[in-house]
């Protein structure tokens, strides 16, 4: 299985989505100001549970190889 690498930088850390990052997603996609151009993927008002949904639905797919973050065949064709 691939492991997603974690990339550092001076300024900027990526690194594979977890489940501890749910309150943080929640805390700022309640807040129009910064979903307002993701309003078509985004619902409104955004859920109480909606972080932590996304992250278990995500790493699900990620895991059986079908999540956009994942590496494997066809992902040069995307």
């Amino acid at each position: 299985m691939f492991e997603t690498p974690r990339i550092e930088t001076r300024r900027l850390i990526l690194r594979p989505l977890a489940l501890s990052d749910a309150a943080a997603i929640q805390r700022h996609f309640n807040n129009w100001n910064v979903i307002k151009t993701l309003a078509t993927v985004v619902p409104w008002p955004y859920p109480d549970d909606g972080a932590e949904s996304f992250i278990k639905r995500e790493l699900d797919k990620i895991a059986a190889g079908r999540g956009e973050l994942s590496m494997g065949a066809g992902a040069a064709r995307r």
